[in-house]
Formats: structure tokens, C-alpha cells, sequence
């Protein structure tokens, strides 16, 4: 198999997406005296998933070799089963008991069904995405078809799809098909590497700057752009600032290059500081200064992760061989 050179703008573009969804971890949408922090985050909930199942397509399908035979996708099927779902199970589970210790009245039964079937749902309904993403794994040898032979009429169907059907949230049909057009989008980008960065360059600035005004009137509450359109100018504007000549960044580079980890224990290191802040200043007092406090948790959320995953879980056999 040929090794794939290293895609430096792509890994950066990773890297300012995850710390977006990090961004957005850092408080519930439902805290008041921090309406600057929920303003800001409802503008970064209208495209930064998007955004990341963009580039979740891009890098899937750029290490995507053809599938030729039902052996190999079986054998691909059990990579990526061994490459995501432990780690979403084992991640759900240590949310679940951290609740039912911590919160009341919670049915574990339920708890546990929602895992395995409703995982928007369930102690840990931010996993959704390695469980989403692991489906769209096992729909690749079709989206590689399509992409390769069909891409305009595809993702046209699945535009329409995720605009006006609305299905059921079991194993997560609804997210699927509500992001199914991004993540083609990332495939088919692929397809058309040299294109695309040709057009970054020539109108990439011009809709950065686009998106940057929509960004301040949506803040204002002034405009109310759909989702599903504004998510295409924050890939392109994204696009454009991991191309530019300003980067390598090293620092983008490393945390793209651990988004996965980052995703997974962001809200676990976060949440747990945020808790021992609450219970040293008081709840009260730690939303009051929880401007000051914020750069320092958004840290934590990207630093803690990747030190957590070189220091403890690649020396523990058992974890190195689940978690990868």
C-alpha cells in the first residue's frame, strides 16, 4: 500500500475545527451572566460539525483504498470496528457511571440501550460522531462509487434528504443523513484536491471575508442564515486559512494531528476542573469570572487529552490496543 504524503493544510484545518468543538464544550447553552460565551457558541453550533464531518470525509476517503471483494470489506469493517467503537464504548460507559454516581434518578437500563442505539441520546451524547463515523466507514466502498461516478446527483439527493426528511434517531439515522452531504463533500474534495486549492486561492479570501461579517450579524442576532449553507462558507473560509502562506503551524498541526483524542476526553478533563473550580470558588463566583477562567479550561481541553493519551493510555497495553 502506498503511503499518502502528509496533507499540512488539511491537519491544520483539523486543528481549528476541534478547537472550535472544544470551544463549544466549555459551558451549557442554559447559564446565565455568560450571554458574550452563548452568543459566541450559537454561532460556532451553526457550522463547526459540519466543518468537522467535512474534514472527517476528506481524511477518510483520502486513506480510503478500493474496495475489490467481499474479504476485503470485511477486513476493512473489522479495522475501523477496532479503530472507533471501543474507544465510543468505553468513553460512554465512563460517563455513565460518572453519572449514576454523581446524578440521581438515573436509569441505567435506559442509559445503557441508549448507547447502543440512540447515542445522541445517551450519558454521553456528544460521542454521537465516532458512532456516526464509523456508519459512514461502512458506507464507504458506495460513496466511493458515487463520488467517483455520480457526485453532483448524490449530493444533491442527499441535500434534499437532510432538508426536508426527518428520521428516526435510532443509531443515529438523523445525524446521518443530516451531515451525509458534508462528509461527501470532504470525499469529493478529494477527487479534486488541485481544483479546490485553485480556488481558495483566487476567491478563498473574499468569502473568508463573507463569512466573517455573517459571523458578527449572526452574533447580533441580526441575520439567521440556515445551517446547512453557512457550514459551506466556513469550510471554504476554513480551506483558505489552513492554505495561505502564513502556516506551517506546528502547534495546529500537532493538535489536528490528536483531534481524535482531543474529542474523546475534552469534555471529561474540562468538565472535571470545571467541577473543582465550582466546588473551591462557588458556583456563582466561578460564572462571574468565568471569562478569566475560559482560556485556561479551552487549554485543558486540548492539552490535557493529547498528554493523557502519550503518557497513560500508549503505556497500557490494554488501552494502546482499544484507544487508538
Amino acid at each position: 500500500m502506498t503511503k499518502r504524503p502528509i496533507l499540512y493544510d488539511i491537519k491544520i484545518a483539523t486543528g481549528i475545527a476541534i478547537i472550535l468543538v472544544v470551544l463549544g464544550h466549555l459551558a451549557s447553552r442554559g447559564e446565565v451572566g455568560i450571554d458574550l460565551y452563548i452568543n459566541l457558541k450559537r454561532v460556532i453550533y451553526k457550522f463547526h460539525m459540519p466543518l468537522f464531518l467535512c474534514l472527517s470525509g476528506y481524511l477518510t476517503y483520502y486513506s480510503y483504498n478500493t474496495i475489490k471483494s467481499f474479504n476485503d470489506y470485511v477486513k476493512y469493517v473489522k479495522k475501523k470496528l477496532v479503530r472507533l467503537l471501543p474507544a465510543y464504548l468505553i468513553l460512554s460507559f465512563v460517563f455513565l457511571i460518572g453519572k449514576y454516581f454523581f446524578i440521581e434518578n438515573i436509569d441505567v437500563n435506559r442509559s445503557i440501550f441508549n448507547i447502543l442505539m440512540y447515542p445522541s441520546e445517551s450519558s454521553s451524547g456528544f460521542l454521537w460522531y465516532i458512532y456516526v463515523l464509523f456508519l459512514y466507514n461502512l458506507c464507504m466502498p458506495i460513496i466511493d462509487y458515487i463520488v467517483r461516478n455520480k457526485f453532483l446527483l448524490f449530493f444533491v439527493v442527499s441535500l434534499v434528504l437532510s432538508s426536508f426528511i426527518t428520521f428516526s434517531k435510532i443509531i443515529s439515522l438523523d445525524i446521518f443523513f443530516w451531515y451525509l452531504p458534508f462528509f461527501i463533500f470532504g470525499c469529493y474534495l478529494v477527487t479534486k484536491r488541485e481544483s479546490y486549492m485553485t480556488i481558495l486561492n483566487r476567491f478563498g479570501l473574499f468569502v473568508f471575508v463573507l463569512f466573517v461579517i455573517w459571523g458578527v450579524l449572526e452574533y447580533l442576532s441580526l441575520v439567521n442564515v440556515p445551517k446547512n449553507i453557512i457550514s459551506f462558507f466556513a469550510i471554504v473560509s476554513v480551506g483558505y486559512l489552513s492554505s495561505i502562506k502564513i502556516v506551517r503551524s506546528s502547534v495546529l498541526e500537532k493538535i489536528g494531528g490528536n483531534s481524535f483524542y482531543i474529542y474523546l476526553f475534552n469534555t471529561m478533563f474540562m468538565g472535571a476542573f470545571s467541577v473543582l473550580l465550582i466546588k473551591w470558588l462557588g458556583k456563582e463566583t466561578f460564572f462571574e469570572r468565568f471569562y478569566f477562567l475560559a482560556p485556561f479550561l479551552v487549554i485543558i481541553g486540548v492539552l490535557f487529552p493529547i498528554l493523557f493519551h502519550k503518557y497513560v493510555i500508549s503505556r497500557i497495553p490494554i488501552l494502546k490496543s482499544l484507544i487508538k
